[in-house]
């Protein structure tokens, strides 16, 4: 008797299925955590994407801003929160990519951490000169650096960031040496461009195009393999002489490691439905973001295939940060 009990407890067990595979999801608000402060590019994302997402399910979504050390602590946090799909985490590739190669004492695996949901979008650089440059080309750039090794140099937004691993890779890359001039943040670098304290500047394509646009700065190029969809007119690296040049800042949403992928694959679908809308579209253009979107599969094997990219651009760069 107690066999025959044993056995058709297996078997109601197996027809059930997975704990997921019947519940309600959600049936109580989901948290989006963001690594930064609000009112950037990542919290406003977050909070155009939340209000769509309770639409759909009828459960809050809620952005929670938990910023600190380059987005180590929010990532931190995600990474050791439930699997259940109530908590994820919007981020750029920082925290998933550079930051790992480039802080001693990470606490977290992005491969054994994380469950991919979508890359939502990607962020140009632009590199900025100031008018008195006399350079209004890449090709004429390189060749200025060239005449006048060591004697040129660029701010950017600080140590470690994307902007600074666009500089280190354009010495590699053009043969120079232009000197890095780091600052406490994108908005300095960029007055420091308008002012000629420094010549040029790598900075975040949002806050530089308004200043390309009323002839306070002139914009060189974009640093992805695309063109900017903010400024379509302002050619890539690789178009301007300098091709494989591809260094973006890419918008994640992922979610702990171990989260079932029936609501990883729920989440992506949601995500990319708000992605493909003309609307929220046309809003992300303004926040200086080309929108994206790919599976989960697809997404975790763009994260294995990015890290070591990213490790090597660091180590070249000589970035430590603790």
């Amino acid at each position: 008797m107690a066999r025959s009990i044993a056995a058709i407890a297996a078997l109601t067990g197996l027809l059930a299925g997975p704990p997921f595979a019947h519940a309600e999801y959600p049936d109580h608000p989901i948290r989006i955590v963001v690594p930064y402060t609000p009112g950037g590019t990542v919290d406003v994302l977050a909070r155009l994407l939340g209000p769509r997402l309770t639409e759909v399910w009828g459960q809050p979504v809620v952005v929670e801003n938990r910023p600190g050390a380059g987005g180590n602590i929010g990532a931190d946090f995600v990474a050791k929160s439930p699997p259940d799909g109530y908590t994820l985490f919007l981020s750029t590739n920082a925290p998933l990519t550079i930051n790992v190669a480039a802080y001693q004492n990470i606490k977290y695996d992005p491969l054994r951490d994380f469950t991919p949901i979508t890359v939502a979008g990607e962020n140009a650089v632009l590199l900025v000169a100031n008018p008195s440059l006399p350079a209004t080309s890449i090709k004429e750039l390189i060749e200025l650096a060239k005449a006048k090794p060591g004697e040129l140099s660029a701010g950017t937004s600080g140590l470690g960031t994307t902007a600074h691993l666009s500089l280190a890779l354009f010495n590699k890359l053009a043969g120079v040496e232009i000197r890095h001039i780091p600052y406490r943040g994108g908005v300095p670098s960029l007055t420091a461009a308008v002012a000629n304290e420094v010549p040029m500047t790598f900075s975040d394509i949002v806050p530089s195009t308004p200043l390309v646009r009323d002839g306070r700065l002139k914009g060189l190029a974009t640093t992805g393999q695309r063109r900017a969809g903010i400024a379509p007119d302002t050619p890539t690296m690789s178009e301007a002489g300098l091709p494989g040049f591809d260094i973006v800042t890419t918008i994640w949403f992922v979610a702990p490691g171990g989260t079932p992928m029936e609501i990883v694959h729920r989440l992506n679908r949601e995500v990319i439905r708000a992605l493909n809308d003309p609307e929220l579209r046309g809003k992300l253009k303004t926040l200086g973001i080309d929108p994206l979107g790919n599976t989960p599969e697809e997404a975790a094997e763009f994260l294995r295939k990015e890290l070591p990219r990213w490790k090597v651009l660091v180590t070249e760069a000589g970035v430590k940060l603790e």
